[in-house]
């Protein structure tokens, strides 16, 4: 197995997480996401070669983002009634309805859930391993309709079920220091691993392989696959030369809607096989129901 760090700062980066060298708790969570970043960077050109690689189980993928929903939430208010709240909920429902056709037995095991956040600034949504989702409302006038959502929310869900999360922490930090943490470190630390997570980055092939299930799942729950072309094309466009923060480890907007438009056929023979019009345009057959506005 390849250490994603050289040899030395390999070396480093594992005593300084033994248990005999870890701090006090309350200055672990800081400790854990600088190195974290430090690794990341460090091991840019082997990601490739650790793709897949990942020493969690799926059980800790649950329990870690069980721990690290809060955390990555922090102090945004969460909408817990309304329209837009039904409707990310319905979103998510269907979603993993479909999903459970492609892999039942993980779906099965992931306590799913997904919150809505009041905040406009925020173009984005996510899903931690382990199906914990959030919305942010920032992201709904890019999205302008429920198929629209269905694109950016049916990515996020396929990030958790191929488990690209715990794959990234398991590259980041290296198999030696998440075993440590996880067999003999101080009592709080698997909670400090798991806010871990709320600072990944993906990295390009991760981001793909999301598209690709996301557009199935869609399409399979009766969603328009081809209005994730329109969605990437309004993301690119309110981008301007600084993407946001988010989007950063992504494939270029060029590339991915490339990437999308070439996934389309099969997307699309499972769109129809969900009922779904054989022609259909951008918006499919479903509507906002009524529910998009405020």
């Amino acid at each position: 197995m390849r250490n994603p760090l050289p040899a030395s700062e390999a070396a480093r980066f594992e005593r300084s997480l033994s248990p005999a060298a870890l701090p006090r708790p309350r200055r672990l969570r800081q400790l854990v996401r600088g190195l974290a970043g430090l690794a990341c960077a460090l091991s840019l050109g082997s990601c490739s070669l650790l793709s897949n690689f990942n020493v969690l189980s799926v059980e800790q993928d649950v329990s870690m983002g069980i721990q690290a929903y809060d955390e990555a939430i922090g102090g945004e208010r969460v909408i817990t009634s309304g329209p837009q709240a039904e409707l990310v909920t319905e979103i998510m429902e269907r979603l993993v309805a479909a999903a459970r056709v492609e892999s039942p037995e993980l779906v099965d095991m992931f306590p799913w859930e997904v919150r809505l956040l009041d905040n406009d600034q925020v173009v984005n949504a996510f899903c931690l391993p382990g199906g914990k989702m959030a919305v942010y409302t920032g992201i709904l006038p890019v999205a302008q309709s429920e198929t629209g959502l269905a694109v950016v929310m049916g990515h996020e869900i396929a990030h958790a079920l191929e488990r690209h999360g715990t794959e990234a922490v398991s590259r980041q930090m290296g198999a030696g220091v998440i075993l440590q943490i996880l067999t003999g470190g101080e009592p709080g630390q698997m909670a400090q691993l798991a806010a871990s997570l709320t600072n990944l980055s993906f990295g390009r092939r991760a981001e793909l392989e999301a598209d690709r299930s996301g557009l199935r799942y869609m399409a399979r729950a009766g969603y328009n696959p081809q209005e994730a072309v329109a969605f990437w094309q309004r993301m690119a466009a309110g981008a301007g030369p600084s993407p946001p923060e988010w989007l950063s480890t992504h494939p270029s907007n060029s590339n991915r809607i490339e990437q999308i438009e070439e996934l389309l056929p099969e997307a699309m023979e499972l769109y129809r096989q969900s009922g779904g019009p054989s022609s259909p345009g951008p918006s499919g057959k479903e509507t906002n129901s009524g529910k998009w506005g405020p």
